[in-house]
């Protein structure tokens, strides 16, 4: 079918009369990848045939050619013409075999002329994973007339067609700390620090690693668990610490840190998942971070028949707390109540000294010593 067409319409357009070439009579032939194929989307692909404006003195009245692809990576099915020059001529056919894409178009009623693309071809990347496969323009061919009328070019040189997970809202990979503070207290050996992993479950993500910044040396991991996923490893070297394992939709993981040593001093600790297989859909994501207060409290002697509770650093209150401080001539310098959420004396509005109060917490009421340093 093929071959007949081709014999018939260049055989019955051959008889026109030849017109000399002028220089910029060239008529230049292409092909062009329309944009990147989204691996996580459509994974569309659409091919462009370009051509030097034609004007109607050029007596084009038709084409065939041939396009070279990976049948592993892409497949066409289909012909566009709407917008093309193609789109002026009544007779049309395309097949798609064997890696090698033939299409044609002709009339024998009139000529086509305009600055539109030659024809287009719209297909699909079969993989899943971001790649690159090769396409190449083998051959254009015009009628005779339109070949006397104009020397024709024809770029042959081969194009990637780049797959990738293209960049778009949504594809979003958020860590997040369900605790955005912690103070250890007197008593506490251990700290476990939730975290939430929160992604479009509908997104290819495999496998992911959440990265831990910041560990200062009196704090060490002891152990992480996962929910809603695998854990596959854990690995702390010095302050950074990474955690690989594998989603099975919205996740929650569980730090726990041993408290190496009791001192006053403050860490802020980030925490950032990332996915850690190549053929994630998954484009960009956000951390978190936790401070962790780290005072050196002690339960000390007696005062006034009643235990003294000397603090150097931080206090905060957890809800249902409050708190009550007053400098050493009996002035009240700070008073709060934590009703829903922790509250946490303001430092900075206090001056360098030693300041004493009320703690009142569990159902009781503490003396406390406070040092502002």
């Amino acid at each position: 079918m093929w071959l007949r067409w081709q014999h018939i319409w260049f055989l019955g357009l051959g008889a026109a009369t030849t017109v000399a070439l002028a220089a910029g009579d060239t008529a230049r032939v292409s092909l062009q990848v329309l944009d990147t194929v989204d691996v996580c989307g459509r994974r569309e692909c659409v091919l462009v045939v370009t051509l030097s404006p034609v004007q109607a003195r050029d007596s084009l009245m038709g084409f065939n050619l041939a396009i070279r692809f990976n049948p592993e990576k892409l497949i066409f099915h289909a012909m566009l013409t709407s917008g093309t020059l193609a789109e002026g001529m009544d007779q049309r056919g395309f097949g798609a075999q064997a890696g090698e894409l033939r299409a044609y178009a002709f009339t024998l009623t009139r000529t086509i002329s305009g600055a539109q693309p030659l024809v287009a071809f719209v297909g699909e990347y079969r993989q899943q994973c971001p790649d690159t496969a090769g396409v190449q323009l083998l051959y254009v061919e015009f009628n005779e007339e339109f070949e006397r009328q104009r020397t024709v070019l024809v770029d042959t040189l081969p194009l990637p067609v780049v797959a990738r997970a293209v960049d778009v809202p949504g594809r979003l990979l958020r860590t997040r700390a369900v605790v955005r503070e912690w103070e250890i207290r007197e008593g506490n050996t251990s700290v476990v620090l939730p975290l939430a992993v929160e992604y479009d479950t509908t997104l290819r993500l495999a496998a992911a690693r959440t990265v831990i910044g910041g560990i200062p040396e009196w704090l060490s991991i002891s152990d992480v668990s996962v929910t809603s996923g695998t854990l596959q490893s854990w690995e702390q070297q010095g302050q950074a610490a990474t955690v690989s394992w594998s989603p099975q939709g919205q996740a929650q993981l569980a730090i726990r840190f041993e408290v190496q040593q009791r001192k006053t001093d403050t860490a802020v600790l980030s925490f950032l998942t990332e996915p850690h297989d190549s053929c994630s859909c998954v484009t960009r994501w956000e951390g978190d971070s936790v401070r962790i207060f780290n005072t050196s409290g002690v339960s000390v002697a007696e005062w006034g028949g009643r235990t003294v509770l000397r603090m150097s650093g931080h206090l905060c209150l957890e809800p249902g707390e409050a708190l009550e401080l007053y400098d050493l001539l009996g002035r009240e310098q700070w008073r709060g109540t934590a009703l829903e959420g922790r509250r946490c004396v303001p430092l900075q509005s206090l001056s360098p000294g030693v300041y004493v109060g009320r703690w009142h917490r569990f159902g009781e009421s503490f003396p406390v010593v406070f040092c502002v340093q």
